[in-house]
């Protein structure tokens, strides 16, 4: 009886992220709330709880599932944040910099947060295999390092300068990082050699 309704909250719960989600696109891209310019008008926000929902009833329970510390507030912030740019910041009427940042930023962290849960439940696939148990840390770093190369790349992309070769040195330097942080040895190991 449990069981049964601890899936029947999980289906409902993803039902509502499903909406969610549904909704604040319907927003953006059929109503056009980037365009309404006050901001305290009830579609905008609309919007504002919508962009702060979704993520929420996304990442928390995944954040749950996978244990990962503060996976659901990083999840919430970096996509509300990248919700919120990319709907109501107008990159003609701000300065080039400081809006390319605000884009890069929650970008970076949204595909970070993606990146965490795939690489957490490939490397607890892994581990698992093994009899060890994985380290969510390790997790974290990597999905940092994967949406630091699209990022990069898109980068490269906006500077006209990306090519197969430079892709590819990106992620040879990705890569370079990930094995050198792997053979560190772990944090209590080299307190007991002390």
């Amino acid at each position: 009886m449990r069981t049964v309704a601890r899936i029947l909250a999980g289906l409902a719960m993803a039902s509502a992220g499903v909406a969610a989600w549904y909704l604040a696109g319907l927003l953006i891209m059929a109503y056009d709330v980037g365009s309404v310019p006050d901001f305290w008008a009830s579609e905008r926000l609309l919007a504002y709880g919508l962009f702060i929902l979704a993520p929420v009833l996304t990442f928390a329970p995944l954040a749950r599932l996978a244990s990962i510390p503060l996976l659901d507030l990083e999840a919430v912030f970096a996509w509300s944040m990248l919700l919120y740019v990319w709907t109501f910041v107008d990159p003609e009427e701000a300065q080039a910099l400081p809006t390319l940042l605000l884009f890069l930023v929650p970008l970076t962290m949204s595909l970070a947060t993606i990146f965490t849960l795939f690489a957490y439940l490939l490397g607890a696939r892994l581990a698992a295999r093994q009899g060890r148990r994985y380290d969510p840390l390790r997790a974290r770093r990597q999905g940092y390092l994967a949406a630091m190369f699209i990022v990069g790349c898109l980068l490269l992309r906006m500077l006209e300068v990306l090519s197969p070769v430079n892709a590819g040195l990106l992620a040879l330097i990705v890569l370079l990082i990930e094995l050198l942080l792997l053979a560190r040895p772990p944090a209590s190991e080299h307190s007991a050699a002390s």
